[in-house]
C-alpha cells in the first residue's frame, strides 16, 4: 500500500519558518518522509539559504545523493562507527553495572598507587634544571669528583653615609662577635659552632708581618717576560732553612677563613674601639697583607660606594663587606637530605645547612634591633636563594587550592539545575575525585618506572582539573540533548548514547593532549621531560577514570533524581517531582545562537572577524620577532624578602661585581707548560671588554721566583726539581698563601718537601656583570675559544672553563630553540593524533591553523606583557599545544557530525550542540588559576599571563574563527556520503557521533501513527 501523501504548509517570514504542519504517515515511511520535512526551527542568516550540493558539498534535506566513498571518506566513515559502537556498548555496559565499574576503577588506583613505593622527589639541581648530556654537568662532576671540597659564603653588608667611621666598624665588631658564637645542635644533639663549619687555612701572618716589600702591579701585556722586582728584607719561606721554617709553620695555628676589614686590626674589639676616622683610613690604605692570615689582600675590594682624593688614596665608602667562608665536603652532600623541593640548594652538607639557619636568624634579630637610621644592614648565606626560591614557589599553593574550591562552585553553576533534585552536588564532588584519582594512578605509573617528581609538578593537578572538568562539561552537554529528544529511553540507552556522542570529542582531545605531553618528553630540560611524563599518564588515567568511574557516578545519579531523592540528603524523597526553578543552560544556549545567528554567521560578522584575525595576527608576528630570551635567578626572590633587598643594595653599591668563574686544569706536565699558561693568563687580563679582574696564580709565581732565585719562568724552563722546589716555598709564602686552595695535589703538600704532582690547578677571575645573553653567552664562548686555541706541548688530559653561573647559562643559550622545536614537534604531533581519530584532511588543516594562529599571538602578546623566554614559559609553552588544540578539534569533530542544513546551518548547529561545553571548560581553567594573578611567586605569575593568553585566545580561534571558516568552506559531513546503495541517509546520520537535529526527532515521532508509537532506537545497527 502505498504511503499517504505528507502535505507541509509551510508559511515563511523571510527566512524563518513560522510554523510546520505534519500529516501522519504509516510506519514505512516514516524514515523517507521525516527526511523530506526536516524544517529549521531556529533563525538563521539571510546568507544561510540552502544552496546546491555543487556550492558547498553538502546535500540538501530530501535531496541527498548516493555517493561512493573514496578509500579516506570509507576510512572516515568506518573509523567515526567504530568509536561510537565502543562507546556506546562502554556507556550502557556501565549504566548496567556501576557499582562494579566504581569498585574496578577504586582497585586500579590502589594497584597503580604501589608504584609510589618507588617515588622520588629529585632535589639536586644538577638532575633538574641542567641538560644531563651538556658539558657543564660533565665538567661539574669532574670539578666535584677531583676537588672533593670547597666552600660557600655568608656576607653581612653594612651601608652609612661612610662606613669609614668608628661607629661603624664597632657594630661590625659586634655582629662579627655574635655570628662566631653561635651554636647549633644537629639531629643527633652534638653541638658545634664556627669553628667546626668554617673553611680553614693556615695563618702564616706572624712571619709575614714585619715584611716591607710593597705588592708591585706590573702592566698587563701579551708576553710572559716581567721586570725583576726588588727583594724584601726577610722572606722566611726562602731566608730560613726548612728545618727552621717548616716546624714553625706546623705550629702555627690554622684559622677560619674570613675576609673582613676588621682584619686590619685583628679583630680586636677594643683596639677597634679606640679607632678615629684618620686612623682607619690611613691603615686602609697602606696595607696589602692580612695581620690575620700573612696573605695579600686588597682590602678596597670589601668597600662599595668607594670615594678617593686627588692623590687615589680612599677617604670615604658607602658600604662595606664582611664574608665568612663554610666549608663543604662534596663526599658527604646528600641532596634528599639538604636539598629543597623545588631543586634550588646548592652543595652543601647538614651541619653547614642548620649552621646558616642559625646565622640567618640572629642577622634578622639584629637588623631588627640596629634602630639606627643611617646605617642598615643587609645579609645573605650560601642557603638564602635555596630558601627563598622554594619558599616562593610554594608559598601560594594554598592559593590553587582556593582556585578548586572556586572551580567546584562553577561546576555546580554549570551542571546543575537549581532545584531539590538537580542540585549536582553529588556529581560535581566526584568529577573532581576522578581527576584526582587519575593524577594519583598516573603518577604512581611514573613512579614505577623510575621517573623522579619535580617542582613544577605541583601544578599538574590543577591541568588536569581543568582538562577534566571540560571533558565532564561536554558531556553534560550531550546528555541533556539526549534526554531532550529521547527521554523515554531506558538509563542505561541514555548513557550509552551520551558517551557515544561525548566519547570521539573527549578522545581526541585527551589524545591530542597525551600526544602534545609525550612529545615535550624528549626535552634535553630534566624537570620538563618529568613534567611532561607525569602530565601524559596524568592526562591518560584521568581520562579513563571520566569514561568510567565518572559515568557509573553519572548513573547513580540519575537514578536518584529519577526517585526525586534530595540533592543534600539523598533519604529524603520529596512527595512530587521538584521544579526546575532556573537553568544557565538554556540561558547560555539563547545567548550563542543570537550571537551567532544575528551577528558572526553573519556576511558583516564573518569579514569583520577575518579582518580582525589578520590584524591582530600582524601585530602580533611583529611583537614575537622581538621576543627576546632571558631569565634572571633573581626572579624566584619576591620583593619583599631580605635576600632581594640584599640583591638590590650590592647592585647598587657593588655594580662592578660580576660572575666568578675560573680555567681548570688537569694533570699537565707544569714544569714545560708555565710559559703557556702565563699566556693564557695575559690574554685573560687584555679581555677587560667582558672581565671584570683576573687573579691567577702564575703571574706572582712568576715574581716570586725572579725575585729570590733570579730565573724568569716566562723565559727559561725550570727542572722538574726547582719547579716542585719552588712552588712548595711559594704556597707558604706570604704571596703564594692564599692560592693553596687553587692546587689539588697527588699527594698532600708539606713544608719543606718538594710540591707533590699537581692534579687540579686554577686560574681564577671574573666575568663582568651582564644583563642580556648576547652579552654573556659570547663572553663566555670568547674564553673557551682562547683555551681551545691554546698551544700545549703535550696533550692535555683535561682543561675547561667553568662558573657556577654556567648552570643557567647552558640553559639559556639553547632554551629558545628547546621551546620552538618542541612545540613544533607537538603541534605535528597533535595534528597527527587529529588526523587519525577525524580522519578529515581538511578539518585537520583548520585545526592546525587554529592552533597555529593561537600560539603565534601568544607569543606576541608574550612580548608585549614583558614576559620572555625561559624555563617557565617554556614548560608553559609546551602545556598550551595541548590546551589550545581542545577548543578548535571539538568544534571540528562536531561539525562533521551535522548533517541537516548548509555549512552555515550546520556551523551554527555546531556551537549550539558544543558551543557552552567548550566555554565553560575554557572559564573553568581561567577560574582556577585567577587567584594566581596577585601571587608573588615568578613561576605562578608567569604560567597564570600564559596560560590565560592561550585559554582566551584558543576559545577564540576554536569558537569564533572556526565556525565562520567552516561555514565558508567546510567539508561535508560524515553522513554526506553513502557506500550502501540501501542505506537511507537518515540511517547512516543515526550512526554518527553526534545528536541528530531536534526538530527532526521530534517531526519523526509525529509522523508515528498512534497505534505504532514506541519509544524510538537511536543506533539501529546497536
Amino acid at each position: 500500500m502505498p504511503p499517504t501523501e505528507a502535505t507541509i504548509p509551510l508559511t515563511n517570514d523571510g527566512n524563518r519558518i513560522v510554523k510546520p504542519s505534519v500529516t501522519i504517515v504509516p510506519k514505512e515511511a516514516n524514515r523517507r518522509q521525516a527526511q523530506s520535512a526536516v524544517a529549521e526551527h531556529e533563525t538563521v542568516p539571510d546568507d544561510a539559504s540552502t544552496p546546491t550540493a555543487n556550492e558547498n558539498g553538502n546535500l540538501p534535506a530530501g535531496e541527498q545523493q548516493q555517493q561512493h566513498l573514496s578509500w579516506l571518506g570509507r576510512l572516515s566513515y568506518h573509523v567515526s562507527i567504530s568509536i561510537g559502537q565502543f562507546f556506546y556498548r562502554l556507556g550502557r555496559f556501565i549504566a548496567n553495572n556501576p557499582w562494579r565499574t566504581i569498585i574496578g576503577s577504586w582497585l586500579v588506583v590502589a594497584v597503580c598507587s604501589l608504584g609510589f613505593l618507588r617515588f622520588h622527589q629529585e632535589k639536586s639541581p644538577m638532575k633538574l634544571w641542567v641538560p644531563q648530556d651538556s658539558k657543564f654537568l660533565h665538567d661539574t662532576n669532574w670539578v666535584i669528583d677531583n676537588f672533593k671540597e670547597g666552600n660557600r659564603i655568608e656576607t653581612v653588608m653594612l651601608t652609612a653615609p661612610d662606613v669609614l667611621t668608628p661607629e661603624v666598624l664597632r657594630k661590625l665588631a659586634d655582629i662579627t662577635e655574635e655570628i662566631v658564637n653561635l651554636t647549633v645542635t644537629n639531629s643527633h644533639g652534638k653541638s658545634f659552632g664556627w669553628n667546626e663549619v668554617c673553611f680553614k687555612v693556615p695563618l702564616i701572618a706572624e712571619y709575614t708581618a714585619n715584611e716591607r716589600r710593597k705588592r708591585e702591579v706590573a702592566e698587563s701585556s701579551t708576553t710572559t717576560k716581567r721586570p725583576k722586582k726588588q727583594k724584601a728584607f726577610l722572606t722566611p719561606s726562602v731566608d730560613l732553612p726548612s728545618f727552621m721554617f717548616c716546624p714553625l709553620i706546623n705550629r702555627l695555628p690554622v684559622g677560619c677563613l674570613e675576609r673582613s676589614i676588621l682584619e686590619l686590626w685583628k679583630f680586636d674589639r677594643e683596639v677597634i674601639g679606640n679607632l678615629t676616622k684618620e686612623q682607619i683610613v690611613d691603615k686602609l690604605n697602606r696595607t696589602t697583607i692580612s695581620p690575620v692570615t700573612g696573605h695579600t689582600i686588597d682590602f678596597s675590594e670589601l668597600l662599595g660606594g668607594v670615594q678617593r682624593d686627588w692623590t687615589g688614596r680612599i677617604v670615604s665608602a658607602t658600604a662595606l663587606y664582611s664574608n665568612w667562608m663554610v666549608h663543604v665536603n662534596y663526599s658527604e652532600v646528600d641532596s634528599d637530605v639538604s636539598g629543597n623541593a623545588a631543586g634550588t640548594e646548592d652543595w652543601v652538607t647538614e651541619e653547614a645547612m642548620l649552621w646558616e639557619g642559625k646565622f640567618l636568624e640572629r642577622l634578622g634579630e639584629i637588623g631588627n634591633d640596629l634602630g639606627d637610621d643611617e646605617t642598615k644592614l643587609y645579609y645573605a648565606a650560601g642557603r638564602s636563594y635555596g630558601d627563598i626560591s622554594a619558599d616562593s614557589m610554594f608559598k601560594d599553593i594554598d592559593k590553587l587550592v582556593f582556585g578548586g574550591v572556586i572551580m567546584f562552585i562553577y561546576m555546580q553553576l554549570v551542571l546543575s539545575k537549581f532545584s531539590w533534585t538537580e542540585f549536582r552536588i553529588i556529581l560535581g564532588s566526584i568529577g573532581l575525585l576522578s581527576v584526582g584519582m587519575g593524577f594519583i594512578a598516573g603518577s604512581g605509573i611514573v613512579s614505577i618506572l623510575g621517573v623522579s617528581y619535580g617542582p613544577v609538578h605541583t601544578c599538574l593537578p590543577f591541568l588536569l582539573m581543568g582538562l577534566g572538568v571540560d571533558d565532564m562539561f561536554v558531556m553534560m552537554a550531550c546528555y541533556r540533548k539526549i534526554h531532550e529528544t529521547h527521554a523515554n529511553l531506558p538509563l542505561p540507552e541514555r548513557m550509552g548514547l551520551m558517551l557515544k556522542h561525548a566519547g570521539a570529542s573527549i578522545t581526541v582531545t585527551s589524545l591530542t593532549d597525551i600526544v602534545a605531553f609525550a612529545v615535550g618528553s624528549i626535552t634535553v630540560l630534566p624537570s620538563l621531560q618529568s613534567f611532561c611524563i607525569y602530565a601524559a599518564f596524568g592526562v591518560f588515567m584521568m581520562f579513563v577514570f571520566v569514561i568510567t568511574f565518572y559515568v557509573a557516578i553519572f548513573t547513580l545519579d540519575e537514578r536518584r533524581i529519577a526517585t526525586r531523592r534530595n540533592s543534600f540528603v539523598p533519604w529524603k524523597i520529596h512527595d512530587e517531582k521538584s521544579t526546575q526553578l532556573w537553568c544557565q543552560y538554556n540561558l547560555m544556549h539563547r545567548f550563542i545562537n543570537f550571537v551567532y545567528s544575528k551577528i558572526i554567521l553573519t556576511s558583516v560578522g564573518k569579514t569583520l572577524i577575518i579582518l580582525a584575525v589578520i590584524c591582530m595576527t600582524g601585530l602580533n608576528i611583529q611583537s614575537l620577532m622581538k621576543l627576546r630570551q632571558k631569565f634572571d635567578p633573581n626572579w624566584f626572590i619576591p620583593e619583599e624578602t631580605y635576600f632581594s633587598k640584599f640583591i638590590v643594595k650590592n647592585r647598587e653599591q657593588y655594580p662592578n661585581n660580576g660572575y666568578e668563574a675560573m680555567l681548570l686544569f688537569g694533570n699537565y706536565n707544569y714544569t714545560a707548560e708555565l710559559q703557556e699558561l702565563l699566556r693564557i693568563t695575559h690574554e685573560l687580563e687584555n679581555r677587560t671588554d667582558i672581565l671584570h679582574s683576573v687573579d691567577s696564580w702564575l703571574e706572582p709565581f712568576q715574581d716570586y721566583v725572579h725575585t729570590h732565585y733570579d730565573k724568569d719562568i716566562g723565559e727559561v724552563v725550570l727542572s722538574e726539581s726547582d719547579f716542585h722546589s719552588y712552588l712548595s716555598k711559594f704556597l707558604y709564602s706570604h704571596e703564594g698563601g692564599r692560592y693553596q686552595m687553587n692546587f689539588k695535589f697527588a699527594t698532600k703538600l708539606k713544608c719543606g718537601a718538594p710540591a707533590p704532582n699537581i692534579t687540579v690547578t686554577t686560574i681564577d677571575f671574573k666575568f663582568r656583570p651582564f644583563g642580556e645573553r648576547e652579552e654573556y653567552i659570547p663572553a663566555k664562548h670568547a674564553v673557551e675559544v682562547l683555551l681551545a686555541e691554546s698551544h700545549f706541548s703535550t696533550k692535555a688530559p683535561f682543561n675547561t672553563l667553568w662558573a657556577k653561573v654556567f648552570g643557567n647559562w647552558v640553559t639559556d643559550e639553547i632554551i629558545d630553540t628547546e621551546i620552538y622545536r618542541n612545540v613544533a614537534l607537538a603541534m605535528v604531533g597533535v595534528m597527527f593524533c587529529s588526523a587519525v581519530l577525524i580522519v578529515n584532511p581538511q578539518i585537520c588543516f583548520w585545526i592546525f591553523i587554529c592552533v597555529l594562529l593561537t600560539l603565534v599571538n601568544v607569543g606576541g602578546l608574550m612580548q608585549r606583557w614583558g614576559l620572555t623566554l625561559d624555563i617557565c614559559s617554556c614548560i608553559a609553552l609546551q602545556l598550551a599545544v595541548g590546551l589550545c588544540v581542545d577548543y578548535a578539534a571539538h568544534i571540528g569533530h562536531t561539525f562533521l557530525t551535522i548533517s541537516h542544513g548548509n555549512r552555515n546551518r550546520r556551523s551554527l548547529e555546531t556551537v549550539l550542540h558544543i558551543g557552552a561545553a567548550v566555554l565553560y571548560g575554557g572559564g573553568s581553567t581561567i577560574l582556577s588559576l585567577s587567584v594566581l594573578s596577585g601571587s608573588q611567586a615568578y613561576t605562578y605569575r608567569t604560567f597564570f599571563k600564559i596560560f590565560l593568553l592561550v585559554i582566551l585566545l584558543g576559545l577564540f580561534h576554536g569558537l569564533v574563527l572556526l565556525p565562520v571558516i567552516l561555514s565558508l568552506v567546510g567539508p561535508p559531513p560524515y553522513s554526506g556520503f553513502i557506500d550502501d546503495p540501501n542505506k537511507l541517509p537518515e540511517d547512516i546520520e543515526k550512526e554518527m557521533l553526534p545528536i541528530a537535529d531536534n526538530q527532526k526527532w521530534r517531526i519523526g515521532e509525529l509522523a508515528q501513527s498512534e497505534e505504532e508509537k514506541q519509544p524510538m532506537r537511536t543506533d539501529p545497527v546497536l
